[in-house]
Parts: structure tokens; sequence; C-alpha cells
């Protein structure tokens, strides 16, 4: 059917004839990704939902909250490893939010009862997670080492 067009425009000898030749090879290779995905998808079932979506063999499920957060804490370990700025911005509210969390259920609260607070925890995990930690002077400092972050988890999780 393609090939009916592009036969006239060479007979006539009807100008831009080498458009019309690269025309017909882009629609010769539409219909032919057009017949080699259907035959590949001919086998594969589909499924009516909210949206109509193709089951494929690779197709990943929508992340949960609980693993996008464990994703986010993840990144934000990568990161402190490199500089101050990522430890005190990236990781440190992920840990001020557990550590207070952990100290709720001792009846201690992270900023208002600070001493207790930094008995509980430990002198890494404090260090990182107290009310009044300053802001890093040099925010291209390098960041911490992973056994200081596990030093600190640890101290948190121990409360």
């Amino acid at each position: 059917m393609a090939t009916i067009p592009l036969v006239v425009i060479l007979a006539l000898r009807i100008p831009y004839q080498g458009l019309a030749l690269r025309l017909w090879l882009v629609a010769l290779g539409a219909i032919a990704i057009s017949g080699l995905t259907e035959r590949a998808l001919a086998s594969r079932t589909v499924e009516d939902g909210p949206t109509l979506r193709v089951r494929w063999g690779w197709w990943r499920r929508p992340r949960s909250e609980r693993t996008r957060a464990l994703e986010e804490l993840e990144h934000a370990v990568d990161f402190s490893l490199g500089t101050a700025f990522d430890v005190h911005y990236r990781l440190r509210p992920h840990l001020r939010r557990i550590a207070a969390y952990r100290l709720a259920l001792r009846g201690v609260t992270l900023d208002g009862q600070p001493q207790r607070a930094r008995a509980l925890l430990g002198t890494d995990a404090w260090e990182l997670v107290r009310p009044d930690r300053p802001e890093p002077e040099d925010r291209g400092a390098r960041g911490l080492d992973l056994p200081s972050i596990r030093r600190a988890v640890e101290q948190i999780g121990a409360v």
C-alpha cells in the first residue's frame, strides 16, 4: 500500500523523488516494527484495570512508602560519606526522627530533656542529633566515615 504512491511519483518524475524514497523507507520501517511488536507481544496477556497495561515479566510494581523511605535513608548515608553538608542536611534529619521516636518510647523528648536524651543516646549519636548542633562551617568538608555512622546508629538502636 505504501509502494503505490512511490511508484506514481517515480513514474511521473515528480520533484523530490529522494524525499519520497526516504519517506517510503520510513513507512516500511514503521510497518516492520509494528509487525515485530505485535508478534512479540502476542503471547502476553492484557489486564483491564485503572489503566490498560501489558504484563511484562520485568514490570516493576510501584514501590511502597516504606521502600521509598529506606531508599532515601540509603542515599542519605551514601551522601554523608562525602561532605559535612550532607551529614547535617541529609542524614541528620533521618537520625533525629528515629532517635526522637526511640526516646519517646522511654518517655524522653529529644529537644525538651537534652540531658536525659544525651545519657540514653551516647556520645556519637548525641553529637549528630543534638538540637543545638551547629551547621558545618565548611560545607564541602569531609563527611563521616562508615564506622562512625554505624556506631551512632547502634547507639540509637540501643535506646
